[in-house]
């Protein structure tokens, strides 16, 4: 029986092709009474209380899979999955749930070793098929609360709040006066923020069995990212009448990440191939398609796949996830030529912002996950990337969004909100303002690990646009 594990930020789950359930015995191993704690510091445990959200980071063999426990009365889970048992008394701090994947009973147990403090615990994670344990790692564990000594907002205001029809709100490219929001399975939500303080829905698209993940809109055409199509194209000179042309590429692949540059569209495309679609958009509504890049020494099946990327100055840069930084030159779109990578352990580099900062070209580059970072690398000779500063905030806290403007870097941090840095010096990066946005008491907390300020875009007009997965569209101003 070939069982594979699929570590998600909210879940770990079991893909048991053609398997029926075992007859045999059950071990129980993922039992409270079969971990072996005796050599654990468990005196911390008595001041420890299951509720609220917490953070996990379940380590397997030295990969991470983050996700949440939602302690609270209203569905309560574990990495996504149902809460069964809670034991959080005296020294012991005890968490387990049950549920069913492919006709296999599983059970995924965490077991407390030690508690730092109250809301910090860490330990052994287990899972079990059947009663019998199949895979064993560690496990850290933090309550999610605002960063000790913040207010809720310094150096920035909120402008409005828009909670969307339904859905998670992932991200947002503002055009003219309209703010598309991409809500994965949920479509995207187009609204009239000709007004900042009062966004009005205009129109939606719904995915009919899709996920959307980024817009980009030129002209009067809008890209959407899509996991079945590729890239689905609207007309939207009248954007509260959007109109579908078509799709791009065909066959189709999984699009992501979007970025347009002149008259050019770049796709970023994790499977099936791993690769990056160019398109010639001298005709908008009829994309061209130039060339499929692909890196070189990139392996896809190690997770070596572009996910989000920027360009400037005819150069690609890519969030390569596992491989890290990968750096293209694109003068000729037809034949990209691969010039600089930076790659790092255990790598999970997703969102990119570039640009000019003094005489150098500054690239930052985000990791995603637990220990999320931000990297200032210095690639004004990609040949020679070199790490020249970097900013992060709590393990708990990852990265979701970045957009670079002058100097300034602004930063999509989920539970951490918003957070704005002064990017002149990229050496000593320095926090301007933030603004934190994650409530524990906002529907749908504890899902997922990435919760709260998900994407973050400055489009010029004054003000800045945020999705955020509980509120919706929000709009800031800096002070």
């Amino acid at each position: 029986m070939n069982r594979l594990l699929v570590a998600t930020t909210g879940a770990l789950l079991l893909v048991v092709p053609g398997c029926s359930p075992t007859q045999e015995e059950p071990k129980l191993t993922c039992e409270y009474e079969s971990f072996d704690l005796s050599a654990c510091d468990r005196s911390g445990f008595a001041s420890v209380k299951a509720e609220g959200v917490w953070h996990a980071n379940v380590t397997l063999s030295g990969l991470q899979s983050p996700g949440a426990i939602r302690f609270l009365p209203d569905q309560p889970l574990l990495l996504n999955t149902p809460l069964t048992v809670s034991q959080a008394e005296g020294d012991t701090f005890y968490v387990a749930s049950d549920f069913t994947s492919s006709s296999v009973p599983l059970r995924l147990a965490l077991a407390g070793c030690q508690a730092p403090s109250p809301e910090k615990v860490s330990g052994e994670f287990r899972r079990c098929a059947s009663g019998t344990m199949d895979l064993q790692g560690t496990f850290d564990a933090v309550r999610v609360k605002r960063v000790a000594g913040e207010e809720e907002k310094s150096g920035v205001d909120l402008v409005s709040e828009t909670a969307l029809p339904r859905g998670s709100a992932a991200d947002v490219f503002v055009a003219d006066g309209y703010a598309y929001v991409t809500a994965l399975a949920d479509g995207l939500f187009i609204y009239d923020v000709r007004k900042p303080d009062a966004p009005v829905k205009v129109a939606e698209v719904a995915p009919t069995g899709d996920v959307l993940y980024r817009s980009w809109v030129k002209g009067q055409t809008l890209y959407v990212s899509s996991y079945r199509s590729g890239v689905l194209i609207y007309d939207v000179s009248i954007p509260a009448a959007p109109k579908r042309l078509t799709s791009i590429p065909n066959p189709s692949v999984q699009g992501w990440g979007l970025w347009v540059d002149g008259n050019r569209l770049y796709v970023m495309s994790p499977a099936p191939d791993g690769e990056v679609l160019i398109y010639d958009l001298s005709t908008p509504t009829a994309p061209s398609l130039l060339s499929r890049y692909y890196v070189e020494e990139s392996i896809v099946g190690s997770g070596e796949i572009p996910v989000e990327g920027a360009v400037a100055n005819n150069r690609l840069y890519l969030g390569h996830w596992r491989y890290g930084l990968a750096v293209a030159d694109v003068t000729d779109p037809s034949k990209p030529v691969t010039v600089g990578h930076f790659g790092y352990d255990n790598a999970t580099s997703r969102a990119v912002a570039v640009g000019a900062i003094g005489d150098r070209m500054i690239a930052f580059e985000s990791s995603e996950g637990w220990g999320s970072r931000i990297r200032a690398l210095d690639v004004t000779d990609p040949a020679n990337i070199a790490e020249v500063g970097r900013f992060e905030m709590r393990a708990e806290s990852t990265v979701g969004g970045l957009t670079l403007v002058g100097s300034k870097l602004y930063v999509a941090h989920t539970q951490d909100g918003l957070r704005i840095l002064d990017m002149s010096n990229p050496s000593t990066p320095r926090q301007v303002a933030y603004y934190n946005t994650w409530r524990e008491s906002d529907a749908g907390r504890g899902r997922t690990f990435i919760d709260g300020l998900s994407g973050v875009k400055v489009p010029g007009d004054g003000f800045i646009y945020g999705t955020e997965t509980s509120r919706g569209l929000l709009v800031f101003k800096e002070q």
